[in-house]
């Protein structure tokens, strides 16, 4: 028996609607040291320019990468408007999928608004940061359900271990330290199915707080 096509649309409706509620970001501000606070705008809540207020006593990182038409532009333009004009920076994360109203207006160089966003000949940006769509967007993903933002800044980096077992062959060999040991052998390649699979990064939103923290060891804040 065929379903209606008025079922089917509805259907397929509610599907699309679940597909978005489950990559969504959630409303969020986070510490990022240094008087740096990061700012993520919940989708589709009205109050989200608020989020700004909790960096009254610094500067911010308005995340809007994915801020879509119809999420209270005119809203976040007064609030950043507001913020700068207290003396404050906004490193303002954008994306060619941010809504053009905004897009638009914060691009032309507002004073105290720095745009930053992925390479894209669909994207004007103060500052353009090479890194792919895809990472860019599993990113924001990411921080929008739970992960700590400073995780994607700083991913592990291997290093070989320099252990007790080195520093008792120096000791034997009457090294102490004054040349180094012997290499030892590289170890043998771990399987396939054991090899770590790449570390999620935040480029740019990396870039950002390199321009922060670069501003600030240059005292322009």
């Amino acid at each position: 028996m065929k379903l209606p096509r008025f079922l089917l649309a509805l259907g397929l409706l509610a599907l699309s609607a679940d597909l978005r509620a489950a990559t969504a970001p959630a409303g969020r501000t986070e510490d990022l040291g240094q008087g740096l606070t990061y700012v993520l705008p919940a989708a589709g809540n009205a109050e989200s320019p608020a989020l700004l207020k909790a960096a009254t006593t610094g500067h911010a990182v308005l995340d809007l990468r994915y801020f879509t038409p119809g999420e209270r532009t005119s809203d976040w333009l007064a609030a950043i408007k507001t913020f700068v004009a207290a003396k404050r920076v906004c490193l303002v994360l954008v994306s060619p999928e941010t809504d053009p109203a905004l897009l638009a207006v914060i691009t032309v160089g507002m004073p105290g608004c720095i745009t930053i966003g992925r390479s894209s000949p669909a994207l004007n940006v103060a500052i353009a940061v090479n890194t792919p769509a895809d990472a860019d967007r599993k990113a924001w993903e990411a921080i929008g359900h739970g992960t700590a933002p400073e995780k994607l800044l700083n991913p592990a980096v291997d290093k070989p271990r320099y252990d007790e077992a080195v520093l008792a062959k120096e000791h034997a060999a009457d090294l102490n330290g004054d040349a180094p040991p012997e290499e030892a052998p590289p170890p043998a390649e771990k399987p396939k199915s054991e090899k770590k699979t790449a570390a999620l990064t935040d480029a740019v939103l990396a870039r950002a707080v390199q321009i922060h923290r670069g501003l600030l060891a240059l005292r322009r804040l």
